[in-house]
């Protein structure tokens, strides 16, 4: 640790309006190590990782600064050399032995109690700041494995970032295990960037209007959304945190064959006639969930009208007769793709966030129909459509929209909550999960924590010994009793947990 402190610089980082458009939430994931070598081996030797993880550190500073807010939108990551907001580091042993996690299919209700030290918002901790890194390393029963759970908001990484700083400092750990200074060296001389300028600086003159939706949601005004936007990253936390969005939340993961996602997609394409856009396995896997959660949600829906008195069906319409409100007739589907490719700045490693939330509004009557090759196709082409245009026109539109009005960004989250059908689906296939060797193998399998929040599709890699992918489906209990019936889906995919 005193290495690290003595190598800080005291700098303040300005944050891109991009970092803040998730800056609620976290990035949480757990690491499962499994020792085959026997009881006895040197396994992930703790003082070896503890140093290793200082001098990770060093290549990513900011992760012991303090978050500044200024009200209105704008945060600074502030790096004090005297004032250090130092990460949490802890070890524990657990009783609980790898085996049994394995045997579990690492499922939650085996993992040792209290693996998790932080949960899907962003919260200060017993300090009371916000820690920019969290990580918790626990020695499994009979030196059976470890596991190792590691949290960053997402006010400073994206999935890019974290995975970049959980690598390095794997690689440092084991360039120290097996006394490897070229290792070493060649892990700290990869360029790092964190210039949240780097972003502006890549924009192209021409702009791609964004569509309507985007536009009103990020630009319409709302009280509550501003005065969250107005509190200090501590206080929106707290309230936050007692927002219940995990309430009656369940979580499943499923695995999805590569090979069968391929026969599907050529299947799909079958019925597509023009082919000017590139459809990817991933396309039609978005495309298949968004409408198996559409006509989960339509089944909780007729159940409901089924239960209601009459009496109950006629106070409802004069109360949306007399708001103006109106039953929505589409999806809120929104895409996350990383600006990276976009803005071709790939090379440069930028470790800021690089995600956006790309908009389209998929017609009901389309999604609730019975899922079929064909029926699949017309929601595969609207996805299709959305990744096609997000190039960099149109991340260049959406970056001027938020940068132009800072404070925007808790407006989504409250467009969410009012509409409770909207999906949210990050592909994180491309994201280096199982990249981290601390001298003793890659982990047998990575996750996040059990629940989420709700209406949140996220696309895995498998562990490298397959190809398939690995979804995990984070909905409201009654939502998520529908998608596990739903036929076509249980064809194509295998519950893990």
């Amino acid at each position: 640790m005193d290495e690290f402190i003595s190598t800080v610089e005291n700098q303040e980082i300005p944050l891109h309006p991009l970092d803040t458009q998730a800056a609620f939430m976290n990035v949480p994931y757990h690491f499962f190590y499994a020792n085959d070598a026997g009881a006895a081996a040197s396994f992930m030797p703790s003082e070896t990782m503890r140093i290793a993880f200082y001098q990770a550190l060093q290549k990513f500073p900011l992760l012991a600064g303090h978050l500044r807010s200024n009200g209105t939108g704008k945060t600074t990551v502030v790096v004090d050399r005297a004032h250090l907001n130092m990460p949490e580091y802890l070890e524990s042993t657990s009783d609980v032995e790898f085996a049994t996690l394995r045997e579990a299919k690492f499922h939650h209700s085996a993992w040792p109690r209290g693996l998790s030290t932080t949960k899907a918002i962003t919260t200060a901790g017993a300090s009371g700041h916000i820690k920019l890194l969290n990580v918790h390393v626990v020695r499994l029963h009979a030196n059976s494995g470890v596991v190792v759970f590691v949290n960053v908001p997402h006010y400073v990484v994206d999935g890019a970032g974290f995975f970049t700083f959980v690598e390095l400092w794997g690689t440092l750990c084991r360039a120290a295990r097996t006394n490897d200074p070229a290792l070493r060296q060649e892990a700290v001389a990869r360029p790092l960037c964190f210039d949240r300028g780097l972003i502006s600086r890549s924009l192209p003159d021409k702009r791609t209007p964004l569509d309507t939706e985007t536009v009103r949601v990020y630009t319409e005004s709302s009280l509550i959304a501003d005065w969250l936007a107005w509190l200090s990253p501590v206080m929106r936390g707290r309230v936050l945190s007692r927002a219940k969005f995990s309430s009656n939340v369940v979580s499943h993961t499923f695995r999805v064959s590569r090979d069968a996602l391929a026969e599907l997609r050529a299947r799909v394409c079958a019925h597509l006639d023009e082919l000017d856009v590139n459809v990817d396995d991933t396309h039609v896997l978005a495309a298949l969930v968004s409408k198996m959660v559409a006509q989960a949600h339509a089944k909780c829906r007729e159940q409901h009208e089924q239960s209601r008195s009459m009496l109950a069906a006629l106070a409802s319409w004069l109360v949306g007769l007399v708001s103006g409100s109106e039953t929505k007739s589409s999806q809120s589907l929104n895409l996350l793709a990383d600006v990276r490719h976009g803005l071709d700045i790939v090379e440069h490693n930028y470790m800021g966030n690089g995600l956006i939330p790309h908009n389209a509004q998929c017609p009901l009557k389309l999604l609730e129909t019975p899922t079929t090759a064909k029926s699949l196709a017309d929601a595969t082409n609207i996805v299709s459509r959305v990744y096609a245009g997000a190039d960099a026109p149109r991340v260049a539109s959406f970056i001027d929209m938020i940068s132009a009005e800072p404070s925007c960004f808790t407006r989504p989250m409250v467009y969410f909550a009012r509409n409770p059908t909207s999906l949210v689906i990050t592909n994180e296939t491309g994201f280096k999960l199982y990249a981290a060797d601390f001298g003793d193998g890659l982990p047998e399998w990575v996750c996040t924590i059990p629940s989420f929040v709700a209406n949140f599709i996220g696309f895995l890699p498998s562990p490298p010994s397959s190809t398939d992918i690995i979804v995990n489906i984070t909905l409201k209990q009654p939502v998520m009793q529908h998608v596990l019936k739903n036929e076509f889906w249980r064809d194509l995919a295998t519950i893990v947990y």
